[in-house]
């Protein structure tokens, strides 16, 4: 063969030898002319998208920033932003001419050009078209490029609308050669069976071909694909050099089926078949669902693909966060024709599996229970848990019950979710009447343009309205185009006779504006109605740089209404921006939510964003607007009560404070004066501008009040953690910033900007006011904030600052309730739960200070059960002074063990409340003390966290407070807890006292008090009354809580040390500790001057508990009451009754004396050490000594005053005759 080429080319060179003699006319190659007229392109809809089709010539096109247009011939491409580009693939036979037309759209006068390249070169630019004219024809003759090129289109001048179209070329070849062979399928992976066919322009040629690197012989017919295959070719004829060589390599991947394909291992190349049953456009490209004989999975790709297009398709196997998808570039994706769209499958019994990933498939009866996230969360009617997963807004409600949800089966990290195509796939009610559908479905619109409704239920009425309000019967009735004239919110239903009538849908329709700013994008509303639009050359100056993607800018050219921001965030990669910059920005308005929790999509609020195409800079070191002033004797001021009050219905900054914020919102704002409403935290400080009516805190900052949040609280990030502010610090020079939101709140970014400086506002840490007393029980209650013996975690420093407080600023109280005690070795997780290091810790630092020696009680959790940091396993617990208290006898419980009280004792001494019903929280912690001969029951509380709660500043108004339902089932639990003890101890001293984590006029806090105690915080001075600092907030979470009777006999005290100060002003914890001093001795009584007589026989219920002194207790034989309970003294006993009963003594008072008077009885049970005399005693059959009467065992005396003795818990006859009891 390389001898017949080397002929050959020794032939060429004899012809091309006499051609110089006689002109060359044997031989001829007519040009071919080719023309892309856009006629195969299905892009539809007014959005500027990324794509790529097959257009009429076998050339695929893949575009930027392109949406259909017809205003030259028939379907065009029209192009907005600068930079947007139209690019070919590689075209065989060369170019020598091209052709095309374009046209300006819409009526600005800016420039519209277009830069054409050939293989990456320019070759030209096309004239500027006016608006308002007629197509332009641009020409470019004399390419004369060879062999394969790309043809590629870019849209600069400005970002105003420019359509091409009727795009021709003209082939070129080099006369004296043979043209290139061309393959039809491009070289590259293919699919088995794929027929690879090869061709040359040049008449009468002869193609020869090398197989897998063989013989070059004749070419005759296409290739059929089975295995990988490389061809190298050329063609040659009579009077023309060969061609040049050019080789195909194919790597041919075998299809199999889809069930087949999911066992790949991921990486792998596969090639499969299907149906689409759905297309969703996210992140730039198109994730389609095909399935066949059952199975599915999901084509990632560029394709342009239609549901019930049956399509080929071979790329990389790939998981996405659990969900199985082909990556396919759209050359490798081919639509084989149209079929039926697969129908969904009923969910098999069992629920999903891997078995329906992919798969359309159907739920029943569907309850909705709840949403987050994006999800919503609810069972089908086999009662298995289903998760819907929604690629659009659809108006899915939770607590309804669908009859029918239709959708795709993807996967998110193990769990399945279930993603409708759209409402049609969403059915209430099998006979509700279908949606109504717009065409065009919302978005920019020409002024006067023509909106088409329709619903696809036969016979039904389309009822309307376009102010943005629910549609009725009574609304207008459709019967023709409603012509948009404004911006609108076109709402529509669907209504016909015996059906329900359809669920509301909502249309919002922007006017096409010849020039967009930034107060038309900001609108006077929360979020934008550009959102989700391309907007062209937005301009302002750039006021603030975030980072490298992120830059503020503020308009140049404000209008004059307050309530509409001039301020807009912009996003663009490597932006390269500086303040002061002069730019014009082109892209698509976001609502973006910046920064915030997981669910911030549901809770927060966004910033608007315009998400930059193009930005292009029209001039440098411009001067800023002036900000806007909050504070000062110039400044405008904040609203001081409202947050909001109509459900984010109207838009009123005067009155609502999250209007107020959003108003200016992306734009320069100087906070000129303020105070500091609370310490700095995580690099933010709240400040209070001006002040409103209401009450503040002793140091000047904002306290939370019923129905008042404090909208007047600016927040100013300085984005410095070390940055030293206290309450009630001034503001001596100003802070400018712009306007943003995160974490559910709005503050001014001042950390690029100019920071504020503070003085010293003179506030200093508290001590009590409260004196020690001998005879008065103290008991305090402190949140020691993950405390625990492990130094790396909690510091000496803050060990010794408690120990401090409790010393010296508590004056070490007798009693001291503890929560956010953490195991020994603190967040370290590796099984521990036991405290007692922990507890140590601070025991002895306590000593070491000149404190007392406490010793502590708690009930050790199960690991990781009670919530909190990882690994730490806080608790509940108590320190108490031995010296003065003592925690009376009993067994100590164990961590799922329940407390109880059972004839007038509890049953475990510490033991916790209701374990099992506090869930992944802290339980509740009972522990029983005596003082001075009183006992008292005090239960140390850590209820579960606000973390469920919605922000202040959110989408949501009025906030949903998530947590709130958990902590008054938890606070009604300890409730019923003292009403227990109450039924048989109806004048026991009880405390309830801990972090209940919410505020004093709070749900949870009235059902923790219920009628039978009296919160001691309701007592304290409103501007004392807080114990936390929550983003400038003072609030009550703190809480000592006490049995009515002890209501008028305790003094009680909040002590500032912590809430308002950080680290660097010592404080020790984020809780101020409360303190409680209480005279638990009752007041004496005048002695009654005659005995009382009281017969069992006039009481129906089985058990009796009597109260009164002086009294004489009668039991007459078959009386109904089997149990009685005194707490009265100098009481006395008869009747036969006596012998079916059983007697609980538990005095109040010391000294107590009782007479049974020989009578036979049942049991006595002597409960407390006040009971000294028992006389008659000598019938009793059972006498049991529990609680503190084990250490101090009554004096008993027969009949005649002889004194018995106790043996084996039944009184034994008389030693002989002895003084005889009083």
């Amino acid at each position: 063969m390389q001898t017949f080429m080397k002929q050959v080319s020794r032939l060429v060179v004899l012809v091309l030898i006499f051609s110089l003699v006689a002109p060359f006319a044997s031989v001829t190659k007519a040009a071919e002319s080719f023309t892309e007229t856009f006629n195969n392109w299905t892009q539809t809809g007014t959005s500027y998208v990324n794509g790529a089709f097959e257009g009429d010539n076998g050339v695929t096109w893949t575009y930027t920033g392109g949406r259909a247009s017809t205003s030259i011939d028939g379907k065009g491409m029209m192009f907005r932003d600068a930079g947007s580009t139209l690019t070919s693939s590689e075209i065989d036979g060369g170019i020598s001419s091209l052709t095309l037309d374009t046209k300006a759209d819409f009526t600005t006068t800016n420039p519209r050009q277009l830069e054409v390249y050939v293989n990456g070169e320019l070759v030209g630019t096309t004239v500027n078209v006016v608006a308002g004219g007629s197509k332009e024809t641009f020409t470019v003759k004399g390419l004369d490029v060879e062999g394969p090129f790309v043809l590629e289109l870019k849209k600069v001048g400005s970002n105003s609308q420019l359509t091409v179209d009727n795009i021709t070329w003209t082939s070129f070849e080099d006369p004296t050669k043979v043209s290139s062979v061309q393959a039809s399928v491009p070289a590259g992976q293919v699919t088995e069976g794929t027929e690879v066919a090869f061709t040359t322009s040049t008449p009468d040629a002869e193609i020869l071909v090398a197989v897998n690197g063989g013989a070059y012989e004749t070419y005759s017919a296409p290739f059929t694909l089975t295995e990988n295959t490389s061809f190298s070719v050329y063609a040659t004829a009579d009077g023309l050099e060969d061609s040049d060589v050019r080789t195909y390599d194919y790597s041919v991947i075998s299809e199999q089926d889809i069930s087949d394909v999911r066992t790949q291992p991921v990486g792998s190349l596969v090639s499969t078949s299907g149906v689409a049953s759905a297309v969703f456009f996210q992140g730039g490209a198109n994730n389609v669902y095909i399935q066949e004989n059952g199975a599915g999975i999901v084509v990632r790709t560029t394709a342009d693909v239609a549901p019930g297009d049956r399509i080929s398709v071979f790329g990389t196997l790939g998981d996405f966060n659990g969900l199985a998808q082909i990556e396919a570039d759209a050359s490798n994706v081919e639509v084989l024709g149209q079929e039926e769209v697969p129908a969904p499958q009923a969910i098999p019994a069992e629920g999903l599996t891997e078995a329906q990933e992919g798969t359309l498939v159907q739920a029943s009866n569907v309850n909705i229970t709840s949403s987050g996230s994006g999800n919503f969360y609810g069972t089908d009617e086999n009662g298995n848990e289903i998760v819907i997963r929604p690629a659009t807004d659809l108006a899915i409600e939770t607590g309804r019950t669908y009859e029918v949800i239709n959708g795709v089966v993807g996967e998110f990290r193990g769990t399945y979710q279930l993603t409708p195509r759209s409402a049609d796939d969403v059915i209430f009610d099998s006979n509700q009447v279908r949606p109504v559908k717009a065409n065009p479905a919302g978005g920019f619109i020409e002024e006067g343009g023509t909106v088409e409704l329709s619903t696809e239920t036969e016979g039904a009425s389309i009822y309307y309205t376009t102010d943005g309000s629910e549609p009725t019967v009574e609304s207008t009735l459709y019967e023709g185009g409603v012509s948009i004239t404004a911006n609108t919110d076109l709402k529509a239903i669907a209504v016909k006779d015996g059906m329900t009538t359809s669920e509301v849908a909502a249309f919002t329709y922007v006017l096409q504006k010849d020039e967009i700013k930034i107060h038309d994008i900001q609108s006077e509303d929360q979020f934008s109605p550009y959102e989700g639009l391309s907007v062209p050359d937005v301009e302002g100056v750039v006021t603030y740089v975030v980072n490298g993607s992120s830059f503020y800018m503020q308009s140049l050219t404000p209008d004059d209404n307050p309530s509409t921001s001039e301020g807009i965030l912009v996003y663009s990669r490597n932006h390269g921006k500086s303040v002061g910059d002069h730019v014009k920005v082109s892209g698509t308005v976001l609502e973006f939510y910046v920064e915030g929790y997981a669910e911030r999509a549901e809770t927060d609020l966004p910033i608007t964003q315009i998400e930059a195409t193009s930005i292009t800079t029209e001039a440098t070191g411009l001067e800023l607007p002036a900000p806007v002033v909050i504070g000062g004797p110039e400044g405008i001021e904040v609203p001081t009560e409202v947050i909001d009050n109509d459900n984010l219905t109207s838009f009123d900054p005067e009155e609502d404070g999250i209007d107020f914020y959003e108003s200016i919102e992306g734009m320069l704002v100087e906070v000129a004066e303020g105070t500091a409403s609370g310490p700095q935290k995580y690099g933010e400080v709240a400040v209070i501008t001006n002040y409103g009516d209401e009450v503040y805190s002793q140091a000047g900052g904002a306290i939370v009040k019923p129905g008042d949040f404090n909208p007047e609280r600016v927040f100013i990030d300085v984005d410095d953690e070390s940055f030293v502010v206290k309450t009630g610090d001034k503001m001596t020079s100003a802070a400018v910033g712009v306007m943003s939101y995160g974490f559910g709140k709005y503050k001014v970014l001042v950390g690029k900007g100019q920071k504020p400086v503070f003085e010293d506002g003179g506030l200093q840490p508290d001590s009590t006011t409260i004196e020690n007393k001998e005879d008065e029980l103290t008991i305090a209650s402190y949140n020691v904030e993950n405390f625990s013996a492990n130094p790396s975690a909690t510091s000496d420093d803050k060990v010794n600052r408690i120990a401090d407080s409790f010393i010296n600023d508590l004056g070490s109280p007798d009693i001291i309730g503890l929560t956010e005690v953490q195991d020994s070795n603190g967040p370290t997780d590796d099984g521990t739960v036991s405290a007692s290091e922990s507890y140590q810790r601070l025991i002895d630092a306590i000593v070491a200070l000149g404190g007392p020696t406490y010793a502590y009680t708690e009930v050790a959790p199960e690991d990781k059960q009670d919530g909190g940091q990882p690994g730490g396993n806080i608790r509940n617990g108590f320190l108490y002074n031995p010296e003065r208290v003592q925690l009376t006898e009993g067994t100590a419980g164990g961590s799922t063990e329940a407390i109880d009280y059972v004839d007038g004792e509890l049953t475990l001494n510490p033991g916790r409340i209701q374990p099992e019903k506090f869930p992944n929280t802290r339980k509740s912690l009972v522990a029983e003390f005596e003082f001075n001969g009183e006992e008292v029951i005090v239960i140390a509380n850590h209820l579960n966290s606000k973390g469920g709660d919605q922000p202040l500043f959110g989408q949501n108004q009025p906030p949903f407070l998530g947590s709130e339902a958990e902590r008054i089932e938890l606070a009604t639990m300890i409730n019923d807890f003292v009403k227990d003890v109450q039924a048989q101890t109806p004048d026991a001293n009880i405390v309830v006292l801990g972090d209940m984590n919410d505020f004093e006029f709070s749900a949870p806090l009235e059902a923790l008090k219920g009628e039978e105690l009296t919160n001691l915080v309701d007592g304290v001075e409103k501007s004392e009354r807080y114990t936390y600092n929550y983003e400038g907030n003072a609030q009550v979470l703190d809480h000592i809580l006490v049995t009515n009777n002890l209501a008028d006999r305790s003094v009680f005290d909040i002590v500032h040390i912590n809430s308002d100060f950080m680290e660097v002003h010592g404080r020790a914890s984020d809780h101020d500790p409360l303190l409680a001093q209480i005279n638990l001795a009752a007041a004496e009584e005048e002695p009654q001057p005659e005995e009382k007589v009281i017969n069992l026989a006039d009481y129906k219920q089985k058990t009796v508990n009597i109260f009164e002194d002086n009294v004489r207790i009668v039991a007459e034989k078959g009386t109904k009451v089997d149990k009685v309970m005194v707490r009265g003294t100098n009481v006395s006993f008869e009747g036969e009754g006596l012998e079916d009963l059983e007697v609980t003594l538990h005095a109040k008072e010391e000294g107590a004396v009782y007479d049974f008077e020989g009578n036979e009885v049942k049991k006595v049970i002597v409960q407390h050490k006040n009971v000294s005399v028992i006389n008659g005693a000598e019938n009793i059959q059972k006498l049991e000594l529990r609680g503190t009467a084990k250490h101090a065992e009554p004096q008993l005396f027969d009949s005649e005053g002889n004194e018995i003795e106790l043996g084996n818990e039944k009184p034994g006859k008389g030693k002989g005759k002895g003084k005889k009891a009083s």
